[in-house]
């Protein structure tokens, strides 16, 4: 592939994301429909609104919360402390249920994408809602790591070409063998987890030639124990490495530890 695939690719999804951002009035602010989607294959809203003291404020009005609430999830004991370890990395507040973030009208792209994120990350919280669960998936994979040797920066930030930050779950070390390499944990391999796990990949992978994007789907959260076929193609398709968390993470151990 060229740089000049890349672009296409890149205005491509540009284009997308453009066409199903879709505002519409809510009382005195604005609801901002947006193409990524929350477990229940839903697109995740964000609310939009001018703040008494200046600037912007983009909230979620308590939909993530809620939603997981309603799904048999409750915030108590390490749970929470997990959030707000979650909301801490995006730089995202919150106010009981309600996820929102404060920006000045030349930073409100960059703060509603950080906000966006953060929505698909806490989202994510609903596996710990079972029994025997403890850990985010992306706990498990740091842990992974750690006994196998493999040195990573936890939770780093890249900006895209766009200029827009994007947040990884892993980020592991450029050496004369290999590139860096950008980590992404899939907890949810379906349609709306690796829609998620793609915003943002291929603006990152245009700005920095010199890594390469692994991303960790859950086979242990599927039905069949199966992840979809068309879920791996798409991580292929844009240059994802797809590890299947449960069968063949061992085999990703060498080329990570090196």
């Amino acid at each position: 592939m060229k740089v000049e695939d890349a672009d296409a690719i890149i205005d491509s999804y540009a284009d997308f994301i453009r066409t199903n951002m879709i505002p519409t009035q809510h009382g005195e602010g604005v609801c901002i429909a947006t193409p990524m989607l929350n477990r229940n294959n839903d697109c995740m809203n964000v609310y939009v609104g001018e703040s008494d003291s200046g600037g912007l404020v983009f909230t979620d009005l308590g939909e993530t919360i809620g939603d997981l609430e309603l799904s048999g999830f409750s915030l108590t004991g390490q749970r929470t402390e997990k959030l707000e370890s979650i909301l801490a990395g995006f730089g995202v507040e919150r106010s009981d249920g309600e996820l929102f973030v404060r920006a000045s009208k030349n930073e409100a792209a960059v703060r509603l994408n950080m906000l966006l994120q953060a929505m698909a990350s806490v989202d994510d919280m609903y596996l710990l809602s079972r029994g025997g669960v403890r850990n985010l998936f992306v706990e498990d994979i740091g842990s992974w790591m750690m006994d196998n040797d493999i040195s990573c920066v936890p939770g780093p930030s890249f900006n895209g070409k766009s200029g827009m930050p994007y947040k990884f779950d892993y980020a592991i070390g450029q050496n004369k063998r290999h590139p860096m390499r950008l980590i992404k944990a899939v907890n949810n391999p379906c349609r709306s987890g690796i829609q998620n796990a793609l915003f943002g990949w291929e603006d990152v992978k245009a700005s920095r030639t010199d890594c390469e994007g692994y991303v960790f789907l859950n086979s242990r959260n599927t039905r069949d124990g199966v992840v979809p076929r068309e879920s791996v193609e798409a991580c292929r398709n844009y240059g994802l490495k797809p590890v299947i968390w449960g069968q063949n993470e061992a085999d990703f151990i060498a080329d990570l530890a090196a």
